[in-house]
This record gives C-alpha cells, structure tokens and sequence, in this order.
C-alpha cells in the first residue's frame, strides 16, 4: 500500500480544471491553508487569480495532491499525467464510472485504476479529503473549514453529501481529517483508516458506510484502530429493499447485509449509531473527553423532569446508575439544600446566589465538590444536562456557564470522561462549546443524541475489552462470486456434513416400488420426501410426507407423493425416495445455514424455527471462522445454552462450520433445518442441502 502521509497532509495542491475547481481554491485561502495553490487549464490564463498552467508536467514540482473537476474520459488523462508527474494523490470528483453498473462505466473505472498506478487516488464520484489541521481543501467545492489543533476525530464517507452538511453546519465540532471516498476505485476506506491512525492527534474515527468491497482489510483497519484505542464508530445506511438500490447506485460497492454487518461490526470492535447527528456528537464526546472504563454514569441537573426522562432510558441504553457511597453521601446531605434528593439522577437545585455563604451556582468550586462527591468511585463517566439560556438582562446565561465551569476541575481530580449535553439542539452557547473543548470536558447537542452518545462509548468499552482479553480473530473466508452452481440432494448433502460430525437420522433410499421394504427395515414412524438435486424446497411441490406409521401408510404416501410432484408446475419426475427414521422425542428446533458474501466470505447462521424459522425471525449470525466465544454467545441470545442438546448443537455447528471451511472456495450456500433437539440430549439435523460452484466436488 503506498503511503498516504503526504497526500492527507499535503504542501502543494494542484486544482485541475475550471470553474468547478474555484469553490476549493476559495475553501483554502478562506482557511488559511499556507502551501502552494497551483491551478493546471489549458484554455484559461487565470482562475481565482492565480495563473494556470498548461498540463500537470509544467508545474514547479509535483503536487502532494490534486483536485481534478474534469468530465470522466478527461479525468481519466489528467490522473494519468498527474501520476507520471510524480504526484502524491488525487481527488476524481466526476462519476459516470462503475457506479453506473454499465459496461461503460466498468471500463471507465478501469482505465482510471490503470491510469492511477501507484499513485493514491479517491472517487471517482466523490468530494474528496479536507484537511483541518493545515486548512487544505483537496476537495471538490467550496466548503467551511473549522481548523483544528489539539485532539481531533476523522471522518471517512461513502457519501460526500453527508460530510458536505456536517463540516458546513457544525460548530465547535473538532474534526480533523474528512474523507469522501466514493466508489473506492484505487484508495479504500481500510487504507484511509489506516493513514489516520498515523496522526496521534486523532482520537475516534467516525464512518459512513453503505457497502463494503473488501471486508478482511478493512476489518483489520478497524481491529488496529481498536488495539491502538482509537474507537471506530459507524452509521450504515442501505440496509431495506429501497435503501439497497439507492447504495448500489451511489457507490458501486457491494451491499451488506443487516446480519453480516452486525456480526463483522462484533468482530472487529466497531459499534453502530443510529443517525448522521449521533455519529457528530459520539465523536465529539469520544475525541473530547475520552472512553470510559465502564458501564456506570452519574447524571447531574438542574431539572428533575430531564432527571425523570434520563432514568428511564438508562436501563435499556446499557447505563447503569448508582448512588453515591454512603461518607459522599452524608457530606452531600450536609452540603446541598434539604430540598435536593441525593440520588443518581441528581437534580442539582441550588440558588443562582447565596448570602449565608451555602452552595449556589456562582459558588463554583462548591459545585465542583458537589458533583465530585456524587459521582466519586461509583462512576465511570459523569454528564451534566442543561439549557442555557439566550443572554438576557437577568445575565443568567453566565451565571449558568460560569457554574459549569466547575465540571473542568471535576474532570482533572476524578480523572474519568466528562461531558456538559445541551437537552435541545442548540442549548449550549458556541464560544462555551469551544472553551469547554479545549479543557477536556465535551459539549454535546441534543438530549437523545447525548443518551444514546454515552450509550455507544459504554459498548466500545466493552468491545475493546474483548478485543484485549482475546486473541486475534483469524482471517475471513475468501469470498468471490461463483458460476454455474450445482444442488446436492439431501442423501448427498448429508453424507457429505456427516464426514465433519454431522448427526442425522438413519435413511436409505428407495425407489417408488421399495419404498414399504425400506421403510420395514428402518423402523416406524416414517418420513418420506422425494431426492433430487433440482428441488430445493421439497414441501412446495408436495414432497414431503411425515410421521408415516406404517408400511399401508408408506405406499399410499409414495403414491401421493410421485403424482404431486410430478404434477407440479416444475413437473418433475420422481425416481428416488428417501425414506428415513422419524426423530422423536424433540422439543426443540433449530436452523443452521451459511451464507456467502463476496466482500466477508462465509457466515453461519443459527435461529430458532424449522418450518416457523422465517415468522419467527430469532437468529444470530457469525462470521467465519468462528471466534472463541461466538457459538456460547449466539446460543445464549437464542434461549438455547441450557438445553440438554446444547453440547451437541455445538457439536453440529462446528461441522457445519468445518464444512464450509473446509469447501469455501465452492461453497455458495447451505442449510441444515431442521436440526431436531431432544430431551435426551442429541442434536439431529433432520433435512440438510448444499449448493455449490465451479469447484465444487464433496
């Protein structure tokens, strides 16, 4: 992977185009970005000012990075030109590449790689970086630029629309790097990811992700970020049908689905947000004032209703809230007025002022006390939930602010994460905002934005945690799309799972004639379903028959069972018969299946259900291979890790696993439901299929 140092942090920028390229050109200057502007037109003598040069070879040296606002066929020669000059990266704003899903576009995309070399490259179809530390817009428009200096998030997109309306709208948001990386053509989001943790003022990294192309590299980016302690946290958007055709046509990356996603997000240390408004105010609160070491928040207030709302959510959220011990809270009692309950949430209801020399709000470091009592060893992180109001005659806005400043010496004598939340959207004052910032202590916009902010640095507690008490996840199955596919039939498709330990009833197949000699031999109750490996839901077209108890009963099924198939709208004929042992006893059911998808390979699925297991929609899904803890997890979610079957469920799932391990270049899907769980312990996969590719051959 070429370094992407010189391109995030450039000192030279070349804009390669025309008026597309003024609006960044202004974004520089506007920011005070100190290198060298170079413009490359043919046609023109001047844009912004600044005198052009013909072609990217005329320049005084080669760029650290370019912007190109050109058409795709001109894009495509211009990143050719800029990569033979020696360039350090560029930005291809335009689309009309693979993004199209035309044959068109795919060669397009492909001349640009070819054109690219070695030479790092984002887009096409995408806005590009900017970098807030230098002021540098390698950018596609004009755009605000808030610089930075001190500890800083980054913020790497599949959308360029949405990092256009968080770095033009958000204040005393302190952002460091933006990335909008488009279809990823040459430079993917794990090698962005990559080059940022580079930076040691980067302290939490925010995505925007709608499809993945490459799944184990990324992973990988995102596991260093964990074990560096740098958060990741990730806003997915295109997970619905709508949502799916939109992602496909933006980005021209693979959509993943809900469940694959949920579990590499598991895997790798990354947790979720719900809306482009919590992903700003997590970073900020993870970038500011830091992750916690635990579960535990103590809540302060001036208002008990907020303190009534907060308590509620806490416990789904995953927060928990306790009271002060007993010696804080003797001095809190003697401290605070007598109308003040002292309990977590605390409603913090002193006096603006105070002539008896008690605590009010202008005594800060009586405030400071106050919170620090509160929240001493039974807090992992503190949060203090207001308003403040517009300034007025009453001046109560300072009042309010100077009283917060109390939290600042809170921070540096408890040494744990602390955060100020507005409980409206705009209920912090900007300049108190970037003060608050630069002392440690973050300020937060939002009151179910701040909920669920404290939500997410809880779970990444937890995940790095994990990710440090256990040893590397091993590499993801190689994925990769596969033609021609086969279907074994479920004699074969058991054989085959049986060679890894699969349990399954005792079968034989027969004929339509054998079928009542079988059957005697193995034993009733009976179940009878058609073979074949060109049927893959037997119960569809009738060819299924159960709990059979004897052999009057066999024929007369058999007899059924050929005339319903072979009257059914596929029409096919019915030449064997697999009759099998009925499983007794069962009290349980479960689904098995793997899925395969090209950026993340192969995945076990696990659910509740058999003929149910879609109505009931109660599965986990895992990444293959699976991690130490995965199966006692899933089976744990699932209601299953105390059944007297669980030992051998566990036994089944780890030859499914080593199947598709073991066949993973060939393996295009598979499905054991269902696996039959008795009192007596056994786990018994009852019916099982297997599809396969080219390679295939079990």
């Amino acid at each position: 992977m070429t370094s992407l140092a010189r391109f995030l942090n450039p000192k030279s920028i070349a804009y390669v185009g025309g008026s597309q390229i003024s609006g960044p050109v202004r974004a520089s200057r506007r920011a005070g970005y100190q290198g060298d502007i170079w413009i490359v037109n043919p046609v023109r003598d001047e844009v912004e000012g600044i005198k052009c040069h013909t072609k990217a070879s005329d320049l005084p040296m080669p760029p650290d990075a370019a912007v190109i606002g050109l058409s795709p066929e001109r894009a495509i020669t211009a990143v050719a030109e800029l990569s033979t000059a020696g360039c350090g990266g560029a930005v291809v704003m335009s689309s009309g590449f693979a993004e199209l899903n035309t044959d068109e576009g795919r060669d397009r995309q492909r001349r640009l790689v070819e054109a690219a070399g070695e030479m790092p490259l984002l887009g096409p179809n995408c806005m590009g970086m900017i970098n807030q530390f230098s002021g540098a817009a390698v950018w596609g428009d004009d755009n605000h630029i808030e610089r930075q200096e001190g500890p800083s998030a980054a913020l790497i997109s599949q959308s360029g629309a949405l990092m256009i309306g968080i770095t033009n709208v958000e204040q005393a948001f302190p952002l460091g790097y933006v990335a909008s990386i488009g279809n990823q053509a040459v430079t993917s989001m794990a090698e962005l990811i990559e080059a940022v943790l580079e930076d040691d003022r980067i302290r939490a990294i925010g995505l925007y992700v709608e499809g993945m192309n490459e799944g184990e590299p990324f992973g990988r980016a995102c596991l260093k970020a964990a074990k560096k302690g740098i958060p990741v946290i990730a806003l997915k958007g295109g997970d619905d049908a709508a949502g799916v055709k939109v992602a496909m046509s933006h980005t021209a990356s693979m959509v993943v689905d809900r469940d694959l996603w949920e579990a590499f997000c598991i895997r790798f240390g990354i947790v979720e947000v719900s809306s482009p408004k919590s992903l700003v105010e997590t970073l900020k609160l993870l970038t500011v004032s830091g992750m916690p070491k635990g579960n535990r928040v103590s809540i302060v207030s001036y208002s008990g209703g907020l303190n009534g709302l907060a308590a509620t959510r806490c416990g789904p959220l995953g927060i928990s809230l306790h009271d002060p011990t007993k010696a804080n809270r003797d001095f809190l009692v003697d401290m605070l007025p007598e109308t003040v309950a002292v309990q977590n949430p605390l409603d913090l209801n002193i006096p603006f002022s105070a002539s008896d020399g008690s605590i009010s709000m202008q005594d800060t470091s009586g405030v400071a006390d106050a919170i620090i009592a509160f929240a001493e060893s039974v807090a992992d992180q503190i949060i203090f939930f207001i308003d403040v109001p517009r300034p007025g005659a009453a001046g109560l806005d300072k009042v309010w602010c100077d009283s917060l400043e109390a939290l600042i010496t809170v921070r540096e004598r408890l040494g744990i994460p602390v955060s100020v939340a507005g409980i409206m959207p705009e209920g912090l004052p900007l300049d108190f905002r970037r003060h608050m910032h630069a002392n440690g202590v973050a300020c937060l916009l939002g009151y179910s934005e701040a909920m669920e902010a404290l939500a997410v640095s809880i779970k990444l507690a937890s995940a790095h945690h994990s990710i440090e008490d256990h040893p590397a996840p091993q590499s993801l199955l190689k994925g990769g799309d596969l033609d021609n596919t086969r279907m074994l039939d479920e004699a074969n498709s058991k054989h085959a799972l049986a060679e890894f330990g699969l349990q399954h009833p005792n079968y034989e197949v027969a004929t339509p004639d054998t079928v009542g000699e079988v059957a005697d031999k193995q034993g009733y109750p009976i179940a009878l379903k058609v073979l074949s490996s060109s049927i893959p839901h037997k119960a569809k077209v009738g060819g299924v028959y159960l709990n059979l108890k004897d052999r009057s009963e066999v024929e007369a099924a058999a007899v059924q069972l050929c005339t319903r198939v072979e009257n059914s709208e596929e029409g096919h004929e019915v030449t064997h018969i697999l009759v099998e042992r009925m499983v007794e006893d069962a009290n349980s059911e479960v689904i098995l299946g793997i899925k395969r998808h090209p950026a993340m390979g192969l995945a076990l699925m696990i659910g509740r259900g058999g003929s149910e297991a879609e109505e009931m929609a109660r599965f986990e899904t895992m990444l293959l291979p699976l991690g130490e803890d995965d199966l006692n997890k899933a089976l744990s979610t699932l209601g299953l890790k105390q059944h007297p079957a669980a030992d051998n469920l566990r036994n089944t799932c780890n030859a499914v696993a080593e199947f598709a391990t073991a066949n993973q270049h060939s393996l295009i899907t598979l499905d054991v439901n269902p696996v039959m769980l008795t009192q007596d312990g056994d786990a018994i996969a009852a019916d099982a299929l297997i599809v396969l590719g080219d390679e295939g051959a079990v």
